[in-house]
C-alpha cells in the first residue's frame, strides 16, 4: 500500500524521537516479500510466522523503516530507521488512524454477526454504479489487523469507502469504531458468533449494536433491519433519540412495517423494493431469499447517497462474490455444488440449507457439513439443534466431518431421518460422496473456516477449476 509520509511523521504519530534525517516512505507492509525500497516494513507477530524473523530480509531489499517490538541480534546495516514500540499492532493503528484522519470522505462500518461479508460486497458494488473509485474491505480482513491495513489502502483519489468491522471479544467494537471513525452504519443480523469469547448470544448482540449507540452518539446516519430482534428491541428503545438522523428501516417481512420492505421471487431472482417513494425491482446477484436481504440492505445505504434505480443496477451488475462465499458451480450431469466453506454458524447454515433445497426437481440433496468453530461453552448443543432445520430442509443425506459433527450424527440417528455420515477425513468423505452422486444432485459444502472444507470442493470439481 503506497501513500507519502517520512520517517519524520511516523515518528512524530508514534510519539518517538526522530530519527537523524527524514526519510520518504512510500510503502507500508507486514509482509517482507512486498518490501521495495523507500517501505516501512512492520513486523506484527502471527500464529504462523513472526515478521521480527524477518527484518533483516527486509532491510537488505531497501527498506526506509522498521517498526517492530523488538530490536534484532545484528545491527541493521544501512540508513534504514528503527523504530521500537511496545505493540507492533497498537502502533500500526496508530498510524492508520492517522492517515484515516485526513480523509474526509464517507466510510461505512458493515457489522454484523451474519452477511457482513457479503453485504459488504454488496454495498461496494451497488456504489460503484456512481462512484468509480471504491475502497472496500478485501475479503474478511475485518479485525485488528485487517481493518488498519484497509485503512492504510485510502488513496487521495478514493471517493467512498465500505469497511468490513468483525468482532471476537467484549470492547472490540469500540476500539474498532474509534479507529475507523465511520460516517455511516449498518448493522446485517445478530446471531451466534465466537462465544468461545463473548459468551453468550446476548452479549454478542449488546457488542454489535454498540455501533448503533456510536451512530447515535455522533449523529451519523445507520441503516436498521427491524427484522432482527436484538436490532428491533434497540430501535424501540432509541427512536425517540434518532430524530434528526438518517435512519431508514428496512426488512424482508411486511408487518415489520420498515420504511424499506423488500419481497424476494426466487424463480425470477428478483427483489422488489416497495417505500413511500414508490416500488423498485432490482436482479439479485446470488439466489436464496437471505441474500436478497443482503441486497435490501445494501440498496438501503446507497439511498443515502441518492443513487437511482439505474445506478445501483448497474452496480449490482458488477458484483462478484467473496471468496469462499456462495460460490456456485455447475458440474456435468446437472450437478450443481454450493461451496460456502469460510464461515459457518448455526443463523448461516440454516439460511445455506435453504439455499440447497430452494430449487425443485433435483435428484438429490446433499449437506456436507463441517465444524462450527468459536460457540463457546454451548457449542454441543448448537450442533446438536442443526438436527431440527436439517429434517425440516428436505436434504436427502448428510455428510459430517469434524469432532463436533458427531453431536449431529447422533441427533439425527435418533431421528433416523435424513440419512448421515460421518468422516475423519476430508479424503474418505469425498470419495463417498462422490461414489454416491447421481445425475441432478444438489450439494452444499459448509463450515468453518479452520474445517478446512474447500478441500472437499476442491475434489468435486473438474482438474483445474478454481476453488
Amino acid at each position: 500500500m503506497s501513500f507519502s509520509w517520512t520517517t519524520l511523521k511516523i515518528a512524530q504519530i508514534l510519539g518517538l524521537p526522530a530519527p537523524a534525517r527524514g526519510v520518504p516512505v512510500s510503502v507500508l507492509t507486514t509482509d517482507s516479500r512486498r518490501v521495495v525500497p523507500g517501505a516501512l516494513f512492520i513486523a506484527i507477530r502471527g500464529d504462523t510466522f513472526d515478521g521480527h524473523d524477518f527484518i533483516l530480509e527486509a532491510v537488505g531489499k531497501g527498506a526506509a523503516a522498521v517498526l517492530c517490538e523488538r530490536a534484532p541480534a545484528e545491527a541493521l546495516s544501512g540508513p534504514a530507521a528503527l523504530f521500537c514500540v511496545p505493540s507492533s499492532m497498537n502502533a500500526i493503528r496508530s498510524l492508520a488512524h492517522a492517515y484515516r484522519k485526513s480523509f474526509e470522505i464517507p466510510l461505512i462500518a458493515v457489522v454484523g454477526a451474519v452477511g457482513k461479508t457479503t453485504t459488504k460486497e454488496l454495498v461496494a458494488s451497488t456504489l460503484s454504479g456512481r462512484f468509480e473509485h471504491i475502497l472496500k474491505t478485501e475479503g474478511s480482513q475485518n479485525g485488528f489487523l485487517g481493518i488498519p491495513l484497509t485503512l492504510l489502502n485510502l488513496r487521495p483519489e478514493t471517493q467512498i469507502g465500505v469497511i468490513e468491522i468483525g468482532i471476537d471479544e467484549i470492547g472490540a467494537m469500540k476500539q474498532h469504531l474509534e479507529l475507523v471513525e465511520p460516517t455511516h452504519v449498518i448493522l446485517t443480523r445478530t446471531g451466534p458468533e465466537h462465544l468461545h469469547q463473548l459468551k453468550t448470544v446476548e452479549i454478542a448482540a449488546e457488542e454489535e449494536l454498540k455501533a448503533f449507540d456510536h451512530a447515535l452518539r455522533k449523529r451519523i446516519p445507520l441503516a436498521i433491519n427491524l427484522s432482527d430482534p436484538f436490532v428491533k428491541a434497540w430501535h424501540s428503545k432509541h427512536g425517540a433519540g434518532l430524530a434528526g438522523i438518517s435512519h431508514p428501516t428496512y426488512s424482508m417481512t411486511p408487518s415489520d412495517q420498515a420504511g424499506f420492505t423488500g419481497s424476494f421471487a426466487p424463480d425470477a431472482r428478483t427483489l422488489t423494493i416497495r417505500s413511500e417513494a414508490g416500488s423498485s425491482v432490482f436482479s439479485c446477484p446470488l439466489p436464496g431469499e437471505h441474500h436478497a436481504h443482503n441486497l435490501l440492505a445494501a440498496v438501503v445505504v446507497s439511498r443515502f447517497f441518492g443513487l437511482t434505480d439505474e445506478e445501483i443496477a448497474r452496480g449490482i451488475a458488477s458484483f462478484k462474490t467473496a471468496y469462499g462465499r456462495t460460490e456456485l458451480y455447475s458440474l456435468p450431469g446437472n450437478i450443481r455444488v454450493i461451496g460456502d466453506y469460510y464461515n459457518s454458524n448455526p443463523t448461516s447454515l440454516e439460511a445455506a440449507l435453504k439455499l440447497l433445497t430452494a430449487e425443485t426437481g433435483a435428484s438429490s440433496y446433499h449437506a456436507v457439513l463441517g465444524d462450527m468453530l468459536e460457540l463457546g461453552d454451548e457449542e454441543e448443543s448448537f450442533h446438536r439443534a442443526v438436527a431440527g432445520p436439517l429434517a425440516d430442509s428436505g436434504v436427502t443425506r448428510v455428510w459430517l466431518y469434524g469432532p463436533r459433527m458427531k453431536w449431529l450424527q447422533n441427533e439425527l440417528e435418533k431421528s433416523g431421518a435424513p440419512a448421515s455420515a460421518h468422516f475423519e477425513s476430508h479424503e474418505a468423505l469425498l470419495g463417498a460422496l462422490k461414489s454416491a452422486l447421481a445425475p441432478g444432485a444438489r450439494i452444499l459444502v459448509k463450515g468453518s473456516r479452520g474445517m478446512k472444507m474447500e478441500k472437499v470442493l476442491k475434489g468435486l470439481l473438474p482438474e483445474g477449476a478454481p476453488a
